[in-house]
């Protein structure tokens, strides 16, 4: 079982636009992504993200790519407990990719990797993290950013 963790693409300041719609480079970011994703076979039914503007923009892109349903999904905030996801993602069976935020996504990698929630891996804008469970744990496959894609 593989997971893919996406963050959103680049959004426009609070400032500039309450909602933190994404700018075009975020579009871009994402469809990069995307077309990595699908690339390297990623295959997926469904694409699961927060409820914020920028990740839901994020997950449609990425979803069209794949040809995935997109579905809004609790505990995928920027400050929600990793723990949560930690739990689904030992359960579920499929691969499955995740849109969401820093730190959350860091924090969900850190957590299945070393077993504690820490922030040693940072995804840039659009950027993507696969990791694979096996009998033995999870393993990092591969950290790419859209800028490399």
């Amino acid at each position: 079982m593989r997971v893919c963790l996406v963050r959103h693409g680049e959004a426009r300041s609070k400032e500039e636009d309450p909602e933190r719609h994404l700018t075009e480079r975020g579009v871009e970011e994402a469809r990069r992504i995307a077309r990595f994703l699908k690339r390297i076979g990623i295959g997926v039914e469904e694409v699961l993200h927060s409820g914020k503007t920028r990740a839901k923009e994020t997950a449609e892109i990425v979803a069209s790519e794949l040809g995935a349903r997109v579905s809004e999904a609790e505990g995928l905030n920027p400050l929600d407990d990793p723990s949560e996801w930690a739990s689904r993602l030992g359960e579920m069976e499929g691969d499955v990719v995740l849109v969401g935020h820093l730190p959350h996504l860091s924090r969900l990698a850190g957590l299945l990797l070393t077993g504690a929630p820490s922030e040693f891996v940072k995804l840039s804008s659009g950027g993507a993290l696969c990791l694979e469970r096996s009998e033995g744990g999870w393993t990092l496959v591969y950290l790419v950013s859209p800028d490399i894609v």
